[in-house]
């Protein structure tokens, strides 16, 4: 059979193994042991009127084996009630099948807690049948030998059974394990992908209505150095995606550095050239953050500026970034004023995915996470604390 050529059976069309070569094999040495049983006590001659009901309790109780994987218990109770007859009619011997179903229903039953039931009552079975054999024909000098080999055999399966069992659940919550790692890596990458997208295109859209309007005015020197931020801001974010989609696409980890408190400097510029004022402020060993902490931050800064960008053309933008033993705190306001001198109001029913965004990831890293207006001041305010945490934490 084609299942068989690799080693492994064919299934059955109710998904079950089929039976292969070596079930075969196995019910037809279970046949012979049944045939060349090894007393434990006098032998006994059975009438001849009785050969024949023993050669047939031989058969039945090895050639059940065969199906021991498709139908376990079925097959356990077959054998071992044709093995007890066989025992009752010839008299105490080696249980070698019986010794071998309790091993197989131990094995073989899906169920971890029916099957170490199963082979207990199988093991019951066997050494009561060799217990009564023994007295009804007077030989119980090697019963308890085998009674305790019985229960050894019992013992040596349930817990092969229980080591197979721990092994399989171990497997299944590395395999949880290394999903809920996936799961997160790609939620993080599904983030930054937003983040750079949406700072990437409002610099983009910001820096080309700059440069239409420079040019309508015929100040050719503004129009170009809004075209070299178009340039710079869609060069980084494509040299970024392409880093994040190669994390999907090849299922790894992200080698490359990420963007961290290097990374702040270039966003302020890159507001400064949509034509606003910015600040940035650093307070304490800044250096000293770790990268988990540094790259939520700078994604904070990246958020804030760009919603500054978006929705106060011309405000003021201030950045605070403070470190110390207790947490790194970052600040993001702007004074909501526009080049028309209005502060620029989003619509109240409008939605903030990018902070919804923010506040997930400060939350995922232990931290705490404000955004509103700064009444009675206008413009709006971002502000994020994060715990210190250890250099590799995520």
């Amino acid at each position: 059979m084609a299942g068989e050529a690799d080693g492994q059976p064919d299934r059955e069309a109710d998904g079950r193994p089929g039976l292969s070569a070596r079930d075969w094999l196995v019910a037809a040495l279970a046949v012979v042991a049944m045939w060349f049983n090894v007393s434990t006590g006098t032998t006994v001659e059975p009438p001849p009127a009785v050969t024949g009901v023993t050669g047939a309790l031989a058969v039945a109780a090895g050639l059940p084996l065969a199906w021991r994987r498709r139908r376990p218990v079925l097959a356990v109770t077959t054998s071992v009630t044709a093995l007890s007859l066989h025992t009752l009619l010839i008299g105490p011997s080696v249980p070698l099948v019986g010794w071998f179903a309790v091993w197989a229903v131990a094995r073989h039953v899906p169920d971890l807690k029916a099957a170490l039931r199963g082979a207990a009552l199988t093991a019951g079975a066997v050494a009561a049948a060799n217990v009564a054999a023994s007295l009804l024909h007077d030989s119980v000098a090697l019963t308890p030998v085998v009674v305790a080999l019985t229960l050894a055999v019992f013992l040596a399966a349930a817990v092969v059974r229980l080591q197979a069992a721990r092994v399989a659940s171990q497997r299944r919550e590395r395999e949880v394990a290394r999903e809920r790692a996936v799961a997160a890596e790609r939620l993080r990458i599904a983030r930054d992908l937003h983040d750079l997208v949406g700072h990437g295109l409002s610099t983009v859209a910001i820096q080309s209505s700059a440069a239409r309007l420079a040019l309508d005015s015929g100040d050719p020197a503004a129009a170009r150095r809004a075209v070299v931020s178009v340039e710079a801001a869609s060069r980084g974010a494509l040299a970024e995606m392409r880093q994040l989609l190669g994390v999907l696409r090849h299922g790894g980890t992200d080698a490359a550095p990420a963007p961290g408190m290097a990374g702040i400097e270039p966003v302020a510029d890159s507001a400064r050239a949509a034509g606003h004022h910015v600040t940035v402020h650093r307070t304490g060993p800044l250096e000293a953050v770790p990268a988990a902490a540094a790259l939520c931050a700078y994604r904070v800064v990246q958020e804030a500026v760009t919603n500054a960008v978006r929705h106060a053309p011309g405000a003021a933008i201030t950045v605070s970034l403070r470190a110390d033993p207790d947490a790194l705190t970052i600040e993001v306001t702007d004074d909501g004023a526009t080049e028309g001198g209005t502060a620029a109001e989003a619509a109240p029913d409008r939605p903030r995915y990018g902070l919804v965004g923010l506040a997930e990831r400060v939350a995922a890293a232990g931290g705490t996470f404000e955004a509103g207006p700064r009444a009675p001041d206008p413009g709006w305010r971002v502000v994020a604390r994060l715990p210190p945490g250890e250099e590799g934490s995520t």
